[in-house]
């Protein structure tokens, strides 16, 4: 991972030149963390009766509501659970625009680079984070090869 140094720190170095572009976003109060494990509901009713969990809430940009996908994730780390969560997203997405409700119109990236750059810091912060400890190495080059692919929008 070394060996990209130079290239991140010329990405860094370059950010400031796009600011008007890359800060062009609502902010909004996210868990950060939203999952069924999460959330405490009412078995007569169905109903959500309270959201547990929130060390992680924050202020952050609108398009990173959700970091992680982790939202309608049942807490299993299996690729069934994965497909679930994805086709329960849909779900909620038809559903949302049966109603009216423009959530994921509103969270979407307002330029392609804004979009990059949270691409490559998200895949950096994985890099970081889980590599470290062992965990998933059959996927570090590919969130590296990622990283390197949306830092070069910048000219890094």
């Amino acid at each position: 991972m070394r060996d990209i140094i130079p290239r991140l720190e010329a990405f860094a170095a370059i950010l400031p030149k796009y600011a008007n572009e890359l800060n062009n976003v609502k902010l909004r109060l996210a868990h950060k963390d939203l999952h069924f494990a999460n959330m405490m509901v009412d078995p007569a009713s169905g109903k959500i009766t309270g959201i547990l969990d929130w060390e992680f809430a924050g202020v952050v940009p609108y398009p990173n509501w959700n970091p992680r996908s982790s939202f309608l994730w049942n807490g299993i780390d299996t690729s069934e659970s994965l497909e679930e969560k994805y086709r329960l997203l849909e779900v909620f997405r038809k559903r949302c625009k049966e109603k009216g409700c423009t959530l994921f119109e509103e969270t979407e990236y307002t330029s392609p680079l804004q979009e990059s750059m949270q691409r490559a810091v998200d895949f950096l912060r994985a890099i970081v984070e889980v590599s470290p400890r062992g965990q998933r190495q059959e996927l570090v080059q590919g969130w590296k090869d990622t990283v390197l692919e949306n830092i070069a929008k910048f000219g890094a």
